[in-house]
């Protein structure tokens, strides 16, 4: 037999009992100082500057979520989709006129150059 099982079977149960006891008090006791170490440092933690400015941060990003969610789930943000839509659709329409207009004034600044190049010049005196 190992020395571990002569050790159980020297001590009686009400021995064994009571040290299971003590060691279930201490795990108590090392759980409570833990928990009162872990209170302590997140009081240090939320009173600090940092975790205000981070929890002010934060509350802040919710609220703007809330509120874009409020408009998407309003209907109004499809509306403001819609406008910018139309909006654009508009600006492309006059942007293509103007392309066609300018379009339009070089094919005829082309077709007058041809004319002006075509002309004959009375290079050798004939025709007068």
């Amino acid at each position: 037999m190992n020395e571990e099982s002569k050790d159980t079977e020297g001590k009686s149960g009400k021995e064994f009992s009571d040290k299971a006891e003590e060691l279930i008090g201490k795990g108590k006791e090392f759980a409570d100082k833990a928990g009162d170490y872990f209170e302590e440092t997140l009081g240090k933690v939320k009173n600090s500057d940092a975790f205000g400015k981070i929890s002010d941060a934060f509350e802040k990003v919710k609220d703007i979520m809330e509120s874009k969610s409020e408009e998407f789930h309003s209907g109004e943000m499809g509306a403001k989709f819609e406008a910018f839509k139309d909006k654009a659709e508009d600006e492309a329409d006059e942007l293509l006129k103007k392309v066609k207009d300018a379009g339009s004034r070089i094919d005829d600044s082309i077709e007058s150059f041809k004319r002006k190049k075509g002309q004959t010049k009375n290079e050798d005196g004939g025709g007068i």
